[in-house]
């Protein structure tokens, strides 16, 4: 039995962090992982990065009568995803690993933007918000709407130079407590495509760091 909640991205906060930031500068910091009770990340500096540190909003208790059993069961398979055993699945060129242990990398691209469309959705909302032209929120959206989002690893792309660090452990309830940070300097065409709201980059749980272009 599994004894967390699979969900996909960092706290809708860090995303309206990356769209205004990526808007003015190019270069943005976040973090994921929050509980629910502490859901938003402050706003990233473009000129002084910094991390956050929170609870994952992910962990879900187990609801077995056999609790000893559950957790057992649940800390066996997290040692497996945690020790390189993750799942990973080819998707035309690109084979994703998942970028967290309650990842799921066999998550197709139809069933991935469902996950991430309440915060693409955001992130059209902050563009609109950002002063960006009418055009290219909508155009996010449409994309959404149309299945037509495009996703690779952001570390195929050049001039990207997106990274995120992610800690993952278990705590006495044998649930997954996370901790995590991203940040992106983007450059030259990346930079461009960023700027005039036509991509975005994000760290995600099936699929690790992701760029996402529509």
């Amino acid at each position: 039995m599994s004894a967390v909640n699979a969900t996909n991205t960092y706290a809708n906060s860090a995303i309206a962090s990356l769209v205004k930031d990526a808007a003015s500068s190019g270069t943005t910091t976040a973090s994921q992982g929050s509980t629910p009770s502490s859901s938003s990340a402050p706003s990233a500096s473009s000129t002084d990065p910094t991390d956050t540190v929170d609870l994952s909003d992910r962990a879900k208790n187990p609801d077995s009568k056999d609790t000893s059993k559950a957790k057992m069961d649940d800390r066996a398979s997290l040692f497996d995803k945690l020790s390189g055993r993750a799942q990973t699945q080819t998707s035309g060129d690109t084979q994703w690993v998942a970028g967290a242990p309650y990842g799921n990398a066999l998550i197709s691209d139809a069933d991935f933007t469902k996950e991430l469309k309440g915060e693409l959705e955001q992130a059209a909302d902050c563009m609109d918000a950002a002063g960006l032209p009418p055009e290219a929120g909508q155009a996010l959206r449409n994309a959404i709407a149309n299945g037509t989002l495009k996703f690779q690893k952001a570390s195929d792309v050049p001039d990207l130079n997106f990274h995120s660090q992610q800690i993952f452990t278990t705590n006495a309830f044998g649930t997954i407590d996370s901790w995590g940070s991203v940040s992106q300097h983007p450059i030259g065409a990346t930079k461009d495509a960023i700027d005039q709201g036509n991509a975005i980059a994000m760290w995600s749980a099936d699929r690790g760091d992701i760029y996402i272009t529509w």
